[in-house]
């Protein structure tokens, strides 16, 4: 199947200058193939049907998402309660396995970080339901990041020092970043 892309966008007649609908102090000849609206180059995206402005993409993509506003509130506590209880866990063996093979405990932690994230972000998906959400990435890492906070001010205040290493911070980034792929 082939598509064909078009080489000029929809232009007006050679009298009629036009000025953006964003940006009012720029001139131009094109136009939204879907609602006409007039659009400079910043404004333009190119899609395989022609040019389109930004809001149009937006209400195209919006299809796709189909989250009801409680997914959020859901993704960010389970995020942060995952956090609060496997976070101690994973700073402890990272803290007892860096006092003795420092190298290990970097290689573990790098290996297993993205894997604890991707395990994470299949929990939350499946506790909203498979739903999608433009946002659940965002409240996720907002919960990651809440738990860790929690996790490390309660594990200063009963065992008087906290568990933030080098190695499980590579661990948190980690998970971080493949929680905040898998979830969009």
């Amino acid at each position: 199947m082939t598509t064909s892309v078009p080489t000029q966008p929809t232009e007006q007649p050679a009298g009629e200058v036009l000025h953006c609908a964003n940006h009012p102090d720029v001139e131009t000849y094109l136009r939204c193939n879907k609602c006409n609206k007039p659009i400079c180059l910043k404004c333009a995206v190119l899609t395989e049907v022609g040019y389109r402005c930004k809001e149009c993409i937006h209400e195209q993509q919006n299809v796709f998402y189909n989250a009801v506003t409680g997914d959020n509130a859901i993704a960010f506590a389970v995020a942060g309660g995952i956090t609060l209880v496997a976070w101690p866990i994973a700073a402890l063996l990272f803290g007892m396995l860096g006092s003795v093979f420092w190298l290990i405990s970097w290689i573990v932690a790098a290996f297993v970080g993205s894997g604890a994230g991707a395990v994470l972000a299949q929990i939350i998906r499946k506790s909203v339901g498979r739903r999608r959400g433009r946002y659940i990435r965002h409240f996720t890492v907002g919960g990651i990041i809440v738990g860790l906070l929690l996790s490390v001010f309660v594990t200063n205040m009963f065992l008087g020092f906290p568990l933030i290493t080098l190695p499980a911070l590579l661990f948190g980034v980690l998970a971080i970043g493949s929680a905040w792929q898998l979830l969009r």
